[in-house]
């Protein structure tokens, strides 16, 4: 019912703005895309091996679509809707009705300029991310909540973005903020403040950003990138938790055809149990040249800090809100497609090196990418033999978190062909060879057994951009 609610109000919103074109007008942007995905051996495991009992086959549908309601060049507003789907799911499979499909409100927000400045505010449910430049930022990136942002010039070269984040509000019992009959609720919430400054001149642009955040004691159980490790004596917060990031994104345009791009960023959580601190740094760099036809090389490079040996000392990993980074398209996510990567990046601890050939082309409308990586762990390697025996319970022993003993290999082969302009069709293949350390691991998780399986995935989709 809630659903045709939506439906009736969405329908009313765009027949409502046909009768009134002359005081607003109408723009729709979005992406249909339709898919099916093989994908196997994700967790490093095959089914036989004891892993996990995936569905090797599955078939995925999406639908965005952006309406922007605009009243003049300095007044908008935006409702972005989305329908999301496995083919075959409870809300998807035979028996099922129209209104226990997926749909529901991705962003709505207002956007408008100070009458006579270029003072520009933004309010509403939006997507929000900080400045990266090489792949996306490690911190906060493609996280869908409620924001209020205020940006300006303030000399041709120079402006300010400043912005406040409501992340997550737990106990809140219904959309009118009735919190629930039992628990705790006033400390249960992650906001962020952020401010950065871009600086652009001929060639270069540099883009400082700091954010602080507030984090809800309360809230432990749904933060858990932002938490120290999990140790039998840190089970939750006793009181609210304080932390600060300060980054930058660099890109260098000026010897172009060579470019050359990178981030650096450090995070600090201060908690009030030692075991529940986190700190640590990431960085990454790309250079790439654009002065052939036919291909783009790039060189690609990342590092990102790991936990060392002590479990009485916190987390030495980045902490992280909601990463929106990738290098390659499969252990890192970085995929055109509709769930069809790892996404692993939240665990951190590693570094990679690699050579990304883009834009391959030498047919009309028919483009390939080609990735190579090579994954290393930078996380103590006996820190896990003390986890086995000291209780620590939120290390993944599934291939997201890599030790200094463990590597990885992974291959990219991605394919694009243009039907029409805004029509294409997306072939995409992963493979990964993991090498996790057996002597490391099999104490922690005795399911592995000295084993590990090649994960790959083959994906092929239509997506439709209007």
């Amino acid at each position: 019912m809630k659903r045709l609610v939506v439906l009736a109000v969405l329908a009313a919103f765009v027949l409502g703005m046909a009768g009134t074109a002359s005081a607003v007008d109408l723009e729709a942007t979005g992406k249909f895309q339709f898919q099916a995905n093989i994908m196997d051996n994700t967790d490093f495991l095959s089914a036989e091996d004891n892993g996990v009992r995936e569905d090797d086959l599955n078939f995925w549908f999406r639908a965005r679509a952006q309406f922007r309601f605009i009243a003049n060049e300095n007044l908008w507003g935006v409702l972005y809707t989305e329908y999301k789907t496995r083919v075959g799911s409870a809300d998807a499979k035979i028996g099922t009705g129209s209104s226990d499909r997926a749909l529901g409100i991705k962003n709505v927000y207002l956007g408008f300029r100070y009458p006579g400045t270029e003072v520009y505010t933004q309010a509403g449910i939006w997507n929000v991310n900080l400045p990266g430049a090489a792949a996306g930022n490690m911190v906060l990136g493609d996280l869908d909540a409620g924001a209020v942002m205020v940006e300006s010039p303030i000399v041709d070269a120079v402006s300010f973005n400043l912005g406040y984040v409501r992340a997550d509000d737990i106990n809140s019992d219904d959309s009118n903020g009735a919190y629930t009959a039992t628990g705790t609720n006033s400390k249960d919430e992650l906001d962020l403040f952020y401010a950065a400054l871009p600086i652009t001149v001929d060639g270069v642009s540099l883009k400082p950003y700091f954010m602080y955040g507030l984090i809800g004691q309360d809230t432990y159980a749904d933060v858990a990138t932002l938490n120290g490790l999990t140790t039998p004596g840190s089970a939750q917060f006793t009181k609210n938790v304080n932390a600060w990031w300060g980054g930058a994104a660099f890109e260098l345009t000026m010897f172009d055809p060579i470019v050359f791009q990178a981030d650096l960023v450090y995070g600090s959580v201060d908690a009030d149990q030692k075991q529940n601190d986190r700190d640590g740094f990431g960085m990454d760099a790309s250079i790439a040249y654009n002065g052939l036809d036919f291909v783009k090389p790039k060189m690609v490079f990342a590092y990102t800090t790991g936990e060392d040996d002590d479990t009485d000392n916190g987390s030495e990993r980045l902490p992280i809100v909601n990463d929106d980074w990738a290098f390659g398209s499969f252990y890192f996510g970085g995929s055109a497609l509709t769930s069809a990567d790892l996404s692993s990046t939240e665990q951190s601890g590693f570094w990679t090196l690699g050579l990304s050939l883009e834009d391959i082309s030498f047919l009309d409308k028919l483009t390939h990418d080609v990735h190579f990586l090579y994954i290393k762990g930078t996380n103590d390697s006996d820190l896990i033999k003390e986890a086995a025996a000291g209780g620590l319970t939120n290390i993944e022993a599934n291939g997201n978190f890599l030790t200094d003993e463990d590597q990885a290999f992974e291959v990219d082969f991605n394919t694009n062909y243009q039907i029409y302009d805004e029509l294409a069709a997306v072939v995409e293949f992963g493979y990964i060879n993991m090498d996790l350390d057996t002597d490391t691991w099999d104490s922690y998780n005795a399911l592995r057994d000295g084993k590990e399986d090649d994960a790959f995935k083959f994906a092929v989709g239509l997506l439709y951009n209007f």
